[in-house]
């Protein structure tokens, strides 16, 4: 009889899991109690275990109980994910304007200044973006390829003509 419980009391554990986004486990075990399963804290945890629910990080940045393998939620990028996606490029005239992670623009310019290439007079920068005021006859793709070897992040983001 208690092994037939156990089971039951699994299966309903995963439909209200991939019901409803639960924060913690004692709103999971009022909900096991509406469903006329009582359950210990100890109890819950070896059968979130057993289930392989583990708690996911949603968009908004709550954690929430998930069942493996379901993707409901979108996770929450990461500061890197999130950072890596602001290294641009772009050029207006003799200008080549580097967006950058907040706080990275300044030792970005340094490090482009310390370059000391002839295709680049000098930077301005700001919190994170960084003006690179290109030499009269630079090229756009030479003073790209510059860039590029001086900051490497700009590699894995594709780069535009402005």
């Amino acid at each position: 009889m208690e092994k037939q419980d156990k089971k039951a009391r699994l299966q309903v554990i995963r439909t209200i899991v991939g019901n409803c986004p639960f924060e913690n486990q004692e709103e999971l075990a009022l909900e096991l109690e509406k469903a006329g399963f009582s359950t210990t804290q100890t109890m819950l945890s070896r059968d979130l275990k057993q289930l392989r629910i583990s708690k996911v990080r949603t968009r908004s940045g709550k954690s929430v109980y998930a069942l493996p393998g379901v993707v409901y939620f979108d996770p929450a990028k990461t500061r890197e994910e999130l950072n890596a996606t602001r290294w641009q490029l772009q050029f207006s005239g003799n200008l080549a304007v580097l967006h950058t992670p907040p706080g990275h623009a300044s030792l970005v310019a340094y490090e482009i200044d310390e370059h000391k290439s002839q295709l680049l007079l000098g930077t301005v920068a700001g919190d994170d973006t960084v003006i690179v005021v290109m030499a009269e006859n630079a090229g756009r793709e030479e003073v790209r390829a510059v860039l590029m070897e001086v900051v490497p992040q700009l590699k894995k983001r594709r780069t535009s003509s402005g």
